[in-house]
């Protein structure tokens, strides 16, 4: 039987820093079953065509090379524009063969998602390797019985059908590493160079995992491509959680588990695939894209121990992500981590207002913890690395100054993202009106009006998500916006002001805004009158009329 296995490109100004590791497990699995499997690494190979994506005729040799029985092709929210493009491509070349699909950009809405891009044949729902296996089986076997398939989101004529749902897997130790012979190694390696740490950057042969599945945390803003217990709340209960919480639970009882937020391997299982990376690519750096390794202290401790004694330590520094509670109350963990060969940990502050932490993230963090992270990470001589974000939906002037004087206190220089409701997260199904108002204004103006079928708009509402989807990219540019307080054009402009610590320009912005508008979302506190260029000027004209 033959697999193909498409991993599309994605941002398209950066480099393929990161192994496509859903193929690679999958690829690993074809392979213990005895088929045979390629990977088509759109995303790496593109490196080879000026970084552009590849051409048809290019992506049209590679398909004919063998009759593929099944292709899987996969990915995030924002490579749905270019997954729009690719399987109807894939489809007519292809016409006989089973596609399949998952990931982000289609696990929380699969029903939509079969409408949208109708040569789908099935989705597979949150995580991948069982559902993916059985589809196989089902496939080689003739027998294509695959409404007893779990987890699976299917088309049946004209008619889209949900299989039973499948519960997480709860020991990550029997998924198997990825295929790294199928990978485009030599194009990876090509690009090692990550400048988040001295040894990151003069690295030559920097590797990628991912171990952790979900994360402890609730962040409204965040999503985990299905594989962890909030997830499938949100997946089954479009964006319910409480209705979600019930079918989740049905699924705990049937297969007598209980799914978790966030799930790790054992510490073994991730040394000794760091071991393999090693002995057979000599690598010399690894990027660890757990979404929160600090948050399990006993996992990274454990992991940190066997690190060490396997003598990686020296030969294989990395790097990976975390959070800023978990260091603030364990900071004797970040010396653990750097004596294991740690060079940097990303952490995700988003904010520096205790406000908007508390109502709109949600993390359970506060601007004492992010000092407290900050303090102890220069401690032990770590560059403190740090992402923000704006726009968020209770955010006013108030708060932008208040993170922006964080900033310049710390001397953190950084471009925050604008917080953008990616479908899947909490603040997409909290906001999806009033996101899809925003690709059709319609909307707007027909919401609770009786003389508008229906059926009218619920193809309004689909056309909409359909462009909402497609502009989708990174987050550092805008799309749809869920701040209930300022525009799009206006987040451009502080957010320009932000990066360049430029509170004279905001306080300004927010006098003008202020005066036109009368919106208190721009009424400053008098707490930055003393460095708010037009209230000093207010006050020194004001002393001088009164002198006289």
């Amino acid at each position: 039987m033959n697999v193909l296995l498409i991993h599309p490109e994605i941002r398209l100004d950066d480099k393929p820093f990161d192994f496509p590791f859903w193929a690679g497990i999958f690829a690993s699995i074809v392979e213990q079953k005895g088929g045979q499997v390629a990977i088509l690494d759109l995303n790496a190979l593109r490196m080879n065509n000026g970084g552009n994506y590849l051409s048809s005729n290019f992506i049209k040799k590679e398909l004919l090379l063998a009759d593929w029985d099944l292709i899987g092709i996969g990915g995030l929210t924002t490579m749905y524009s270019r997954l729009k493009q690719l399987i109807p491509f894939i489809r007519k070349i292809c016409p006989n063969s089973t596609i399949i699909t998952g990931g982000g950009w289609a696990t929380y809405n699969p029903d939509e998602i079969l409408k949208l891009v109708p040569d789908i044949d099935m989705i597979c729902i949150g995580e991948g390797e069982e559902t993916f296996s059985e589809v196989y089986d089902q496939i080689k076997n003739g027998t294509r019985d695959f409404e007893n398939v779990k987890g699976l989101c299917l088309r049946d004529k004209n008619e889209i059908k949900f299989t039973e749902p499948r519960a997480l897997i709860p020991n990550l130790d029997v998924v198997p590493y990825p295929n790294y012979d199928l990978f485009e190694m030599d194009i990876y390696f090509r690009y090692s160079s990550y400048p988040y740490s001295k040894e990151a950057f003069n690295s030559k042969k920097r590797a990628t995992a991912v171990w952790e599945r979900g994360c402890p945390r609730g962040c409204t803003f965040c999503s985990h491509n299905g594989m962890s217990r909030i997830d499938l709340q949100n997946i089954y209960g479009k964006g319910d959680r409480i209705e979600g919480e019930k079918i989740v639970r049905i699924t705990d009882k049937a297969n007598d588990t209980f799914q978790l937020p966030a799930r790790w391997p054992s510490p073994k299982y991730a040394v000794d695939n760091v071991k393999l990376l090693k002995e057979k690519f000599d690598i010399d750096f690894l990027s660890i894209l757990d979404e929160n390794m600090t948050s399990n202290r006993k996992w990274t401790q454990e992991f940190c121990d066997l690190y060490i004694k396997e003598g990686l330590a020296e030969s294989v520094k990395w790097g990976t992500l975390g959070d800023a509670p978990s260091v603030a109350t364990n900071p004797d963990l970040l010396k653990t981590m750097k004596d294991a060969g740690c060079s940097y940990i990303s952490f995700g502050f988003e904010s520096a207002s205790n406000k908007v932490l508390k109502v709109d993230i949600q993390k359970g963090q506060t601007q004492m913890h992010l000092q407290k992270t900050i303090d102890e990470i220069k401690k032990i001589n770590l560059r403190p690395l740090t992402t923000f974000m704006i726009g968020n939906p209770h955010e006013d002037i108030n708060d932008l100054l208040e993170t922006v004087t964080f900033w310049i206190k710390n001397n953190i220089e950084v471009d925050p993202f604008i917080c953008t409701p990616y479908v899947g997260s909490p603040i997409y199904f909290n906001n999806k009106d009033f996101v899809l108002q925003q690709y059709d204004e319609r909307l707007k103006f027909a919401q609770n009006n009786p003389s508008i079928e229906k059926s009218t708009i619920d193809e309004w509402k689909f056309n909409a998500l359909d462009k909402f989807m497609k502009e989708c990219g990174d987050a550092t540019l805008y799309t749809a916006t869920i701040s209930k307080y300022f525009t799009i054009p206006e987040l451009i402009a502080l957010k320009r002001f932000m990066y360049k610590h430029d509170t004279r320009r905001m306080l300004q912005m927010a006098h003008q805004r202020y005066e036109q508008t009368g919106l208190e979302q721009w009424n400053h506190d008098e707490q930055w009158n003393k460095i708010c260029p037009v209230c000093i000027a207010k006050d020194e004209v004001s002393l001088k009329i009164s002198s006289n």
